[in-house]
């Protein structure tokens, strides 16, 4: 008997009960399966999307596209105009990937500007995305995301110029969390973001 591909357990993980019980009882039995399951699980966590098949249909290829895109350009501007010329880097997974590079770069002071472009791609590349394949509420959660780590990124300047830029910046971030799913464990990533910045302009 032939196992499932990956694209067919997603198709069955996207389903709900009883179908995903039929799922995990074959991964329960098949050695194959059980693999293939825990695969698709690891994409759906590694691109930070709840649909099994957007996770297989994009993971399995959103570092090669993020790295592609990377070397096609030499600064955010390349990257960015890039994105809009090729609809391949249109992807939730490649924007979730470079937000979480861009999240990984934010702790250290001497990468902060790397974090805040890595941020900016990830913002730029969700205002690319459908809402009929992704949904407009987690787009919005996606976006509030990126434009807080890019502010967070950002280190404060002295000027009054700088503050109130800043002060419209973070209030772009609330109106697209006030867009979104309104998932508590999003709005206290962007909220912890946000602290981030006041604290750094007190």
């Amino acid at each position: 008997m032939k196992h499932l591909e990956l694209p067919e357990i997603a198709r069955m993980m996207s389903e709900d009960s009883p179908i995903l019980q039929g799922c995990r009882h074959l991964a329960e039995v098949c050695p194959v399966c059980a693999e293939r399951f825990a695969q698709v699980e690891a994409l759906m966590k590694h691109v930070g999307h709840w649909d099994p098949e957007v996770a297989v249909r994009e993971g399995l290829d959103a570092d090669d596209l993020l790295a592609a895109l990377l070397a096609a350009g030499p600064d955010l501007a390349g990257w960015t105009s890039r994105v809009e010329e090729k609809p391949e880097y249109q992807t939730w997974g490649v924007a979730w990937l470079a937000l979480e590079r861009a999240q990984a770069l934010l702790a250290e002071p001497s990468t902060r500007s790397q974090a805040r472009d890595f941020a900016l791609l990830a913002a730029a590349i969700a205002g690319t995305l459908e809402d009929s394949v992704y949904h407009s509420e987690s787009i919005a959660d996606l976006r509030a995301l990126a434009q807080a780590t890019a502010v967070a990124a950002a280190a404060p300047g002295a000027g009054t110029t700088d503050l109130a830029n800043t002060v419209r910046q973070m209030a772009a971030v609330v109106a697209a969390l006030e867009q979104g799913t309104g998932e508590e464990a999003v709005e206290k990533r962007v909220l912890s973001l946000l602290s981030q910045v006041l604290h750094g302009w007190q």
